[in-house]
């Protein structure tokens, strides 16, 4: 189901509503990511404009190598300053949270359960070559190993769908 999100726009002296789909957004944000890294001529790893999971590795690392003075990996992208996608991510999540008035102060049930899903999940992304965006991206563009590890991530979800269904119907 798509749901659509509606902007005030100021055209002149008017007020026009612009209908922006989840799916048209993506596409707009592949595009600019696209469009950044040519401009800027980065030539990271491939697909890498957006992955979270390298993105939040590149940043931690790329914070300890200049406190700590580590040398830690970094992508080229990330060499002089680190890609601050996920900052912006949950800037934007926090932003629109508010302003939708969904935003509500939560206690995980056990957090130090959530810390470790959390730490687990990040992990195995960065094993797989990178989040579920470029995993799809790698198998879109044929790559063996995106085409696994997509084909992992679908059989993952459709597991964990079921054995949720299944929890929830005892």
């Amino acid at each position: 189901m798509e749901t659509r999100r509606s902007f005030a726009v100021r055209s002149g002296r008017q007020l026009a509503t612009l209908n922006v789909s989840p799916l048209t957004m993506g596409a707009v944000a592949a595009l600019l990511a696209v469009a950044a890294g040519a401009f800027f001529a980065l030539y990271p790893p491939e697909t890498y404009g957006l992955c979270m999971a390298c993105h939040a590795r590149d940043l931690v690392n790329w914070s300890l190598n200049q406190v700590v003075g580590t040398q830690l990996l970094v992508a080229e992208a990330s060499a002089i300053f680190p890609v601050l996608t996920v900052v912006g991510v949950l800037a934007g999540a926090l932003v629109a949270a508010v302003a939708s008035g969904e935003f509500h102060w939560r206690t995980m049930d056990n957090p130090i359960k959530t810390f470790v899903y959390g730490v687990l999940v990040m992990n195995f992304a960065l094993l797989a070559a990178g989040c579920s965006f470029r995993l799809a991206l790698r198998a879109a563009a044929g790559e063996p190993l995106g085409l696994a590890g997509f084909g992992a991530f679908v059989a993952g979800v459709v597991g964990a769908t079921w054995w949720l269904k299944r929890e929830a119907l005892r």
